[in-house]
């Protein structure tokens, strides 16, 4: 039992390193640059690996059955890329890729061109590939067996383990810069909000306002009822979003510790920003969004652009 279990999980490595080709030479195709695609730091797609050995284990006996294949394959390859897709968003906040711009996807999670392909590739397997793979497996010895997926096992566990414990790293340092955004955020909404209160009352203190408006209006015809104000000042209120952002960096929010965060260039960061483009956080989108900014060589670094007078900042 123990022999046949090593064996499936050498199966599991070589599908996850071929499933790893596969990404990674597309990704680096269409990106036109190289690209390391995958979830671990090492050359597998471990989806890949769990995709093969359930369609091995459920549809091997399908061989030469090929429609009754390719239909079977694909309806259960794309059930496991929906529930990884929704595993990896729940347990990371985040979203890994998404297929909401592509037609006939469900959720974002998988879509039916995908689908088509991990079906032809599941034909592939079943009736070329395996049989190949299975019998090079079978010509090794049960010593080296057990001491290649024993190697392997230790490798992807430690694998694993650090880029678990980064993702949840990078999480809190998303957590501390995105409650900053947040403060400074809602600060600046209250001034404005506080002004057009301001700004209301004195329009409401005005001696006749109704005969105001009416003259007002004879002549230009321009002066908004109290409903349409309002409706201005909530759309105004809304388009400040990106420049409340571009100000942050002047605020009081933005201080030297939320400065170290952004600024710090991790090799998985830039790893995982670049194998996942779509890669978003579900919980702390808009400090994801600054983080990547950062790392993205084509932008100038934030530190460069010219700081403001915070006075000049306090008027607006």
């Amino acid at each position: 039992m123990a022999f046949t279990v090593c064996k499936m999980f050498l199966w599991f490595i070589i599908y996850s390193f071929i499933g790893w080709v596969y990404e990674s030479t597309l990704c680096s195709i269409t990106s036109r640059s190289l690209v390391n695609r995958g979830f671990l730091n090492g050359p597998v797609c471990p989806v890949y690996g769990f995709g093969a050995l359930i369609v091995i284990l459920a549809l091997e006996d399908q061989a030469g059955h090929v429609l009754a294949l390719f239909l079977s394959s694909m309806l259960l390859t794309a059930v496991l890329e929906y529930f990884t897709s929704w595993i990896l968003e729940k347990f990371f906040h985040a979203k890994w890729w998404d297929y909401s711009k592509w037609r006939f996807n469900l959720n974002g999670r998988i879509c039916l061109g995908g689908a088509l392909v991990f079906g032809i590739l599941s034909v592939l397997l079943i009736e070329f590939v395996h049989p190949v793979v299975s019998g090079l497996v079978e010509k090794l010895s049960r010593t080296a067996v057990y001491g290649a997926s024993s190697v392997l096992l230790v490798m992807m566990t430690a694998d694993l383990f650090a880029t678990v414990r980064h993702i949840l790293t990078l999480n809190g340092r998303l957590a501390e810069i995105q409650a900053a955004l947040d403060g400074y955020k809602d600060e600046m909404v209250q001034r404005q909000r506080e002004r057009v209160d301001a700004l209301q009352a004195k329009l409401e203190a005005i001696p006749n306002l109704d005969a105001f408006r009416t003259a007002f209006q004879e002549k230009l015809g321009v002066l908004p009822d109290q409903d349409e104000l309002r409706e201005r000042i909530q759309e105004r209120l809304e388009g400040m979003q990106s420049r409340l952002e571009e100000r942050f960096e002047n605020s009081r929010f933005h201080s030297q510790r939320i400065q170290q965060l952004l600024d710090a260039r991790d090799f998985q960061d830039r790893r995982l920003l670049k194998a996942f483009p779509k890669w978003r956080s579900t919980t702390y989108a808009e400090a994801h969004e600054k983080l990547r900014e950062r790392l993205d060589p084509r932008r100038k670094d934030a530190s460069s652009t010219p700081q403001q007078d915070p006075k000049t900042e306090e008027k607006e």
